[in-house]
């Protein structure tokens, strides 16, 4: 492992058949979490770019950030993503300099730069998940070669890995969006029939509640529904 790009430009059909079968393992996985867990799986083992990797996300930018890390190591510098400030990718060959247009002091960054040498990290490529108008976190790999990401495989690998997890974000906010249209229906439909309430008023009723009690109006429903079931 550590960077066998060369070995994948030399088989670019062997590579993409690992990429495709990655991309529908995450497809089928149970939650947006577990496909995260089999991207830096997959980045070390499968398709043998790394020593090890991370990947931070979040489904909106209200919902709370999932990760998944290879070992601790790579958990302990998943902050690297502080670092990326505007810009797309960041690729690290040690010694390094500070990264251009980054939003942090020479010595914050020479302190991290400090702790990946510590961890035996000699090259490291990190590259931002989803689009510019939807971004969704970053994937990081480690290597503790320092020629491990020269080659153009890494790259191929992060914007595969780009597109099929924004996929599976998008597959997990439709099915939330789903279950919230169906419980906020579920949930006027028991306040209409138990106070006699129009829709409208039901509505609002619900819309009061989830304000004045800074809840989700989801949760509120949730509430209603269980509450009727009793």
């Amino acid at each position: 492992s550590g960077g066998r790009a060369d070995r994948h430009e030399a088989e670019p059909l062997a590579f993409a058949r690992r990429l495709v079968t990655l991309a529908e393992r995450m497809e089928h996985s149970a939650a947006v979490s577990d496909a995260a867990r089999l991207v830096v799986d997959a980045l070390v083992d499968d398709l043998a770019l790394c020593d090890r990797a991370s990947v931070v996300a979040r489904t909106g930018r209200a919902s709370p950030p999932f990760s998944a890390h290879t070992d601790d190591v790579a958990e302990r510098l998943a902050d690297v993503t502080t670092f990326l400030g505007g810009t797309p990718r960041l690729h690290v060959t040690m010694p390094a300099s500070a990264p251009a247009r980054t939003a942090y002091s020479d010595v914050a960054w020479r302190r991290f730069l400090e702790r990946l040498t510590r961890q035996g990290v000699h090259a490291m490529y990190a590259a931002r998940l989803g689009t510019d108008r939807q971004r969704i976190g970053t994937v990081v790999l480690y290597s503790a070669r320092a020629d491990a990401f020269d080659g153009t495989s890494h790259a191929i690998a992060c914007d595969y890995v780009s597109i099929a997890l924004r996929h599976r974000v998008e597959v997990t906010n439709l099915g939330t969006a789903l279950e919230t249209r169906g419980l906020i229906g579920s949930a006027m439909g028991i306040l209409m029939e138990r106070r006699r309430l129009s829709e409208t008023a039901a509505w609002e009723l619900l819309s009061r509640a989830s304000q004045n009690h800074n809840i989700r109006l989801a949760e509120i429903c949730r509430r209603v529904v269980e509450s009727s079931q009793r």
